[in-house]
């Protein structure tokens, strides 16, 4: 099994646009702020675990970004069959215009049909996330989604002051599976 790690990052002041994305693997003690993103894939966490691999991601501070027209707003995906984790990681003051996946956690992340894609018995550890005041127009209905493992539940994800609109001006929607110790505080629409 592979072992990936590294550590310090620091990006500032980053626009990015058409497929670009920013997008963190294996790092620790990193720090992304005044990101404007759009179109494009959006912020990622991930992909973690991919092979079997032990993926170790920790201490992530993003702040202040602006994403429009995203694919993805803030997201974490790690595959099942890794190891490792995704800790002590914080998104706040992140403004999102028409974004299609605002918040989304996906430990059963697969760009394949293949047995390593179901549920195994090992999975990429997620805990301690904070989303901290999220505002924003939503393209899609379910504006938060977290797909925790059933083996590994993501744990302690705390969101505060997240304000999250469906474009469509019907109601928007939160669907969390296998979430431990989930945390609201403040104003927080939707909620599982």
């Amino acid at each position: 099994m592979e072992e990936r790690r590294s550590a310090g990052l620091a990006a500032e002041d980053r626009r990015l646009r058409e497929r670009e994305t920013t997008e963190l693997e294996r790092d620790e003690n990193v720090e992304a702020t005044d990101i404007t993103c759009g179109p494009g894939h959006g912020i990622s966490i991930g992909s973690l675990g991919a092979s079997g691999s032990s993926d170790y991601v920790s201490n992530v501070l993003v702040d202040r970004a602006i994403l429009s027209g995203t694919t993805n707003g803030l997201r974490i995906k790690t595959w099942q069959g890794g190891s490792g984790y995704a800790k002590n990681i914080t998104f706040q003051n992140v403004e999102m215009h028409s974004v299609q996946n605002p918040i989304i956690i996906n430990q059963y992340y697969c760009d394949k049909k293949e047995p390593s894609c179901s549920e195994q018995a090992s999975a990429v550890k997620v805990s301690n996330i904070v989303y901290k005041n999220i505002t924003g127009v939503s393209a899609s209905e379910e504006a938060i989604n977290f797909k925790c493992s059933k083996s590994f539940p993501c744990r302690e994800i705390w969101l505060e002051d997240v304000n999250l609109a469906y474009q469509e001006d019907e109601s928007v929607k939160a669907s969390c599976e296998s979430v431990k110790y989930l945390t609201n505080q403040g104003n927080v629409s939707p909620s599982c």
